[in-house]
């Protein structure tokens, strides 16, 4: 009882998170970090990036459940991939909070032009956030992940997929800006459906839920 419980709390925190990333996600078709305050009605930037800061660490918690409930049968590589997913969001997490909630808006009333040069440019905290969180944790950890996921047939084979997907598309994102809106919002999807399925039942052994 207590297990499931605890799936299906954590399913909710996956469907919830994955929810707030697909709002993250529409907010980011009007507006980018290099417009201003002033520029955005108003409205800080913190407050625009609020739904994927939170989105964050409630997909942290529904990851988490959705890698016990299959951990026995995802095996090795399903470790790899849990646990680079985790350094991955868990960074992801620190670098959105840090950099959109306390950094630009501290220098958003210093010389003009200064803002969007540094959001331009690329600076070694962008260099590292992309090669660990986009390259290992959301790239290879949600390959590893995705596959881990389709051999284990314990949760939908569909919700794997979108992981690949999303994890090909993030590391194409240089080639064409629409990539990171699609990576993102397959993340998004597939949270949502592997959150479902925790709450839905108890998953069997025998792929009854792929």
């Amino acid at each position: 009882m207590g297990n499931r419980v605890l799936r299906r709390l954590g399913g909710l925190a996956a469907v919830i998170g994955g929810g707030l990333l697909a709002v993250d996600v529409g907010l980011h078709l009007f507006t980018d970090d290099t417009e201003t305050a002033q520029e955005l009605a108003g409205v800080a930037h913190e407050v625009w990036h609020l739904p994927g800061i939170v989105a964050l660490p409630l997909s942290l918690l529904g990851l988490i459940a959705i890698y016990l409930t299959q951990s026995e049968e995802t095996g090795a590589l399903g470790v790899w991939g849990f646990g680079l997913l985790v350094v991955g969001m868990t960074i992801g997490a620190i670098y959105s909070t840090v950099f959109h909630g306390i950094f630009l808006p501290a220098i958003e009333d210093l010389q003009s032009g200064l803002f969007k040069e540094l959001v331009d440019n690329t600076t070694t905290a962008q260099f590292v956030r992309g090669a660990v969180v986009q390259g290992l944790g959301l790239g290879l950890g949600a390959i590893l992940f995705g596959v881990a996921t389709i051999r284990a047939k314990v949760l939908p084979a569909i919700a794997g997929w979108m992981f690949i997907a999303a994890a090909l598309l993030a590391a194409a994102n240089q080639a064409f800006a629409e990539a990171q809106l699609i990576s993102r919002t397959l993340f998004a999807a597939g949270f949502i459906w592997f959150g479902v399925a925790l709450g839905r039942t108890t998953p069997t052994r025998t792929g009854a839920m792929v």
